[in-house]
């Protein structure tokens, strides 16, 4: 069974881009444009093996994204990348404080991603 890798943003072309950079990684994605739903989903029993997402959306962001899945005992400890134009260390630290795993940039190198996911879930 592929491991499953959640992403969450607003932007439909940030997802097609993920989806692209993705497509022949051996991995099964589910894309999700609103936090609040993919959050509702993990604690109806949804268990990605990695999950990334989005700093500035509405509703909630992702470091709110963040804090609630910390809850779930589920995904307490599932990595999570922020994939985000943001660069402030404050919210790199706020993210770390809440138990991401790293932060990517956008925009971003397709090859970074496809190693980031790689080296988290350790595929050959």
């Amino acid at each position: 069974m592929q491991p499953l890798v959640i992403f969450v943003d607003d932007s439909e072309t940030a997802l097609a881009s993920t989806r692209m950079v993705t497509n022949s990684m051996p991995i099964e994605i589910k894309q999700y444009t609103e936090a609040q739903v993919a959050l509702a989903e993990i604690q109806g029993g949804l268990v990605p093996d990695l999950i990334i997402t989005d700093l500035n959306m509405p509703v909630m962001n992702g470091l709110q994204f963040l804090q609630a899945l910390r809850k779930v005992k589920a995904t307490e400890r599932t990595p999570t990348l922020m994939l985000t134009t943001e660069t402030k260390a404050e919210l790199k630290q706020q993210g770390k404080a809440f138990g991401l795993t790293g932060w990517i940039v956008k925009p971003f190198n397709p090859a970074q991603l496809k190693q980031a996911i790689t080296r988290v879930l350790r595929l050959k």
